[in-house]
């Protein structure tokens, strides 16, 4: 092959339709986009020739602005991606497209296309009490909350799931991290109904130091060994074993919950560092630091996923990076229970995957991933008094690919790339300067949010598309919470 020419590239629609797709160079374009269309709706081009499988067609989409959040944050201006059996087979610049194409072809008008978020920690399951306590550091507020939380049924947390689910993916969040205490497998099976992946489990504790609500181990074992047989074959759902903090969980629960995760090949999720109070807590009874505590009992690992992680020292943002471990930076929730800013530099520049999340709707109030890449860069910096402290790229890795990493999902998900799965999210963005690499990711950054969220997609299927969810009757759904929720709304001040 002469050098510089581009390999080939076939797939199964290529194929089908006698035609090759080419990679072409991965550079930064300076064409302008093309000329906005009359509203595509992807939805309809799927439910047009689909027949048991839902989108899962080849299909072309063209005339878009595709940020690939590679690691070099290509962009293509005037934007192609081919989507062959939910993956991505080609992801280009139009000019380098083969004559042929696909019978498949959508018109995207201009739109902008950007890899699908990623949540790596909420609580889906705690959303039916937004808003129950909005004061108050992390334990005063948890204790304020425990009368509420901890009789919560199975459908309490099942209804509250579909709240954080529909919520999520109309935000342009493609996947979630989700913890609870009872019901391991429920905000899997309701992530996959409405389309979407999950990484899902429950958070182990140890009754005498957590003593409000039921004991839920070796419980949270055995309903994630049961959500895995029945919804294991559905590649969009995998599982974790975790344990809930270094303070509510005894040393030897701690490395039996490790042990277990290790011996199915699960990730250990666990919420650490999280407050000052718990540093004392964890220092009085172990005699070392919550980090160093958890690395002592050899629990931390390249399959381990911290969330939160601000009161960190040198020495533990050494071992995190040391171990392999990963962590999940919730800046918001961070922010409202007055727990600190995470040192979220400092371990990126240790070589710490941190990925973004939202923690719950009660911490939060809400599960936009648009916002928290914004409060991740202005806190950063107002912290640090340095205005130069995580760029629109940086906090867009971490919302990308670094969550995939996070969740040891990087070789699937995390970036528009050709062999990865197709998960995606469409937004119609306008500038009056015109749309260019660096105001698309700016605007991204600090002025998109989900109203602007046009379509997503996960593996090549559209689950949400012009204010519509695909797969599901979103206001069966809402009224059906309704009901529930009016047995419980007498409860709650």
């Amino acid at each position: 092959m002469p050098p510089g020419r581009p390999r080939q590239r076939q797939c199964a629609a290529s194929v089908a339709h006698g035609v090759s797709y080419r990679d072409a160079g991965r550079h930064l374009v300076a064409h302008a986009p093309g000329r906005r269309t009359s509203k595509v709706s992807l939805s309809h081009h799927l439910r047009a020739a689909r027949p048991a499988t839902i989108g899962l067609m080849d299909m072309l989409l063209r005339n878009a602005f595709v940020y690939t959040g590679d690691v070099h944050h290509t962009c293509f201006p005037r934007g192609a991606l081919l989507v062959c059996d939910g993956r991505l087979r080609w992801v280009g610049d139009e000019s380098d497209l083969p004559e042929g194409l696909p019978a498949q072809v959508v018109d995207l008008g201009g739109r902008v296309v950007m890899p699908g978020l990623i949540n790596t920690h909420t609580h889906g399951g705690l959303s039916l009490h937004r808003g129950c306590c909005d004061c108050g550091n992390l334990f005063q507020w948890a204790q304020t909350l425990a009368p509420f939380t901890s009789p919560l049924t199975l459908e309490d947390n099942r209804l509250g799931c579909y709240l954080a689910v529909l919520e999520m993916v109309r935000g342009g969040v493609t996947t979630a991290c989700d913890c609870t205490r009872y019901g391991a497998g429920l905000f899997a099976a309701v992530a996959a109904e409405v389309g979407m992946r999950s990484l899902g489990g429950a958070l182990a504790n140890s009754p005498a130091l957590r003593p409000m609500g039921r004991p839920n181990w070796p419980l949270a074992l055995e309903e994630t060994l049961r959500a895995m047989s029945e919804l294991g074959g559905d590649s969009r759902c995998r599982f974790y074993l975790g344990a809930h903090s270094p303070y509510s969980c005894t040393p030897e629960l701690l490395v039996e919950v490790k042990q277990q995760a290790d011996r199915l090949g699960l990730p250990f999720v666990i919420h650490a560092a999280e407050s000052q109070e718990e540093v004392q807590i964890v220092r009085s009874r172990h005699g070392r630091r919550p980090i160093e505590h958890l690395h002592h009992l050899g629990v931390l690992d390249a399959r381990t996923l911290l969330a939160h992680c601000i009161w960190v020292d040198e020495d533990e943002i050494g071992l995190i990076a040391a171990t392999g471990a990963a962590v999940a930076h919730n800046p918001i929730s961070n922010a409202k229970l007055a727990s600190g800013i995470a040192p979220v530099q400092a371990l990126r520049a240790r070589g710490v995957p941190v990925g973004l999340g939202t923690d719950s709707m009660l911490s939060n109030n809400a599960q936009n991933l648009f916002q928290e890449m914004k409060f991740a860069v202005l806190l950063q910096r107002a912290h640090r008094l340095d205005g130069h402290a995580l760029s629109s790229r940086e906090v867009l890795s971490m919302a990308t690919r670094e969550g995939a990493r996070a969740l040891g999902w990087e070789s699937e998900i995390g970036s528009l790339e050709a062999g990865k799965e197709a998960d995606l999210v469409v937004l119609d963005l306008d500038h009056p300067l015109g749309l260019t690499p660096e105001r698309v990711l700016s605007d991204l950054v600090f002025a998109a949010g989900p109203e602007h969220v046009r379509t997503v997609m996960v593996r090549g299927e559209t689950i949400f598309d012009q204010g519509r969810f695909t797969r599901i009757d979103e206001r069966e759904v809402r009224d059906r919470i309704r009901r529930h929720a009016a047995g419980l709304s007498s409860h709650v001040t």
